[in-house]
């Protein structure tokens, strides 16, 4: 009875259905984040259920998988987050071990991109900075020749950049995990029925080189999994063009399984993009919790960040 209200978006109220059968607290959290919602956010999630459906079934994958590894992520991250009260500090400390147990371990690796996948429309700070880059490229010319993904996770955002940009754009990606590339690459090839002008490279960002600069580059979750994100965003500013704009997204106060740099404060993060020379044009700082800052900050509570940079 009490997703009557999803009646109407029938494949995305399989997926959630899926969900709060296998766990009270993500039931308790998603009944709380759909309270105040707008039809928009249920028709996108709808849209998404609809694509996410039919590509598993043309994979072959049961929905059941990618819910398993939802629910797992989640316990994930709540392990960790014990580990961090207890310890005060992450439960992994260096990038190499991350790309050990996740990266270049392709069940963990397959796991954790369909559970980040689902999380889009299940996390409200998830859907908020998805909403947040839909909203920047949006605002922005399509007169964009080369750009460049930094991370290709679940492929959600190149997807929007595609239908933002178009076919003239040449686009690059770049990860270090073969299973993320893979599963990207499946994801756009099924999605989008258009011929491409986009290359994936399965390399390290932090000893790549370029012969071209970029008009916009898309790095969503990366620099928390890195040891020196200052170096990273040093680099990046090389290679983007004098006009160029920039989408980051990360986090404060966040462990979990793969994230290593540990950022205490949303200050951290602008000091350290500024002295990357940097400005930011525009930004969201996201608590996981409905607290008053202080409070997020006091208790350490996950803070979500994302930002449209330019080069300064």
């Amino acid at each position: 009875m009490e997703l009557k209200y999803l009646n109407k978006y029938p494949n995305f109220k399989i997926i959630v259905e899926q969900v709060v059968e296998n766990s009270h607290l993500q039931k308790l959290k998603i009944l709380k984040f759909h309270k105040n919602l707008d039809r928009s956010y249920f028709d996108k999630a709808e849209e998404f259920s609809i694509n996410f459906k039919n590509y598993l079934e043309n994979e072959k994958i049961d929905l059941k998988v990618p819910v398993k590894a939802y629910l797992k992520m989640c316990a994930d991250m709540m392990i960790s987050h014990l580990y961090f009260y207890k310890y005060k500090k992450y439960p992994i400390s260096n990038q190499k071990d991350a790309f050990e147990n996740v990266y270049n371990n392709k069940d963990e690796m397959r796991s954790y991109v369909f559970g980040i996948a689902i999380s889009q429309f299940l996390w409200p700070t998830h859907y908020a900075m998805h909403s947040f880059f839909i909203e920047k490229i949006n605002n922005m010319s399509t007169n964009i020749e080369n750009y460049l993904e930094i991370g290709c996770g679940h492929g959600l955002f190149l997807a929007e950049a595609i239908k933002k940009f178009g076919r003239k754009t040449n686009y690059d990606i770049i990860d270090i995990s073969k299973t993320s590339i893979d599963i990207t690459q499946s994801i756009i090839s099924f999605l989008i029925k258009k011929d491409l002008k986009i290359n994936y490279f399965l390399q390290d960002i932090l000893t790549s080189k370029f012969n071209k600069k970029f008009d916009f580059i898309e790095m969503g979750e990366v620099l928390e999994h890195v040891d020196k994100p200052g170096f990273l965003l040093k680099k990046i500013n090389e290679i983007i063009s004098d006009k160029g704009h920039m989408f980051i997204s990360t986090c404060v106060d966040c462990p979990t399984i793969d994230h290593v740099y540990h950022f205490k404060s949303v200050k951290e993060i602008e000091d350290m993009i500024k002295s990357a020379n940097f400005s930011i044009i525009d930004r969201a700082i996201l608590p996981v919790e409905d607290l008053p800052m202080d409070q997020i900050v006091k208790k350490k509570i996950t803070i979500n960040y994302c930002a449209l940079l330019k080069k300064k």
